[in-house]
Parts: structure tokens; sequence; C-alpha cells
């Protein structure tokens, strides 16, 4: 529950669940979220088996972020929480 507190975790994961698949800096401009805040967001995500960091594979190397399937559960029931709040 802690990596979903952290600022921009559950914009990320319904970004992520809509996308399917993002980088870094496309993340940075879509949300309103600060790129250091973000890069602990991303670290807190990562350890708590949610999100998937994976790496192009053509320079420049761009790091890319899934949900993993624990990740896509815990979105499916944020993205159903956000219909009901009428978001």
């Amino acid at each position: 529950m802690k990596a979903l507190e952290q600022e921009g975790a559950i914009e990320f994961l319904l970004y992520l669940y809509r996308k399917e698949k993002a980088k870094v800096s496309e993340a940075l401009h879509d949300l309103d979220v600060g790129q250091s805040a973000f890069y602990t967001t991303l670290r807190k995500l990562m350890s708590a088996g949610l999100i998937i960091e994976t790496r192009g594979e053509s320079f420049p190397f761009p790091r890319f972020f899934t949900l993993s399937d624990k990740g896509r559960r815990v979105a499916e029931h944020l993205a159903e929480i956000e219909k009901i709040l009428g978001k």
C-alpha cells in the first residue's frame, strides 16, 4: 500500500493501464508530477512488483515501463474506483 501513497503512483498505474507501455519521457510529459518525485515513485512501484522496466533494443536504449500481472489487477480496481467517482 505504501507504493500507492507516492506522488503520482495511482495516476501512473492508470496511465500504463490505458497505454500498456510508456517511456519515462512520455510519462513525465503527460503526467503532472515532478521528475524527482516520479523517479521515487517508479522505484517504489517496481519494488512492490506493480511495474516492470525494459530497455529498448537500439540506441539510445530508452526505458519502457509496463504493468506486471499484479499491477494490472491493481490498476483495474483503480479504474473501477475512478468510474464510481466520476472522474
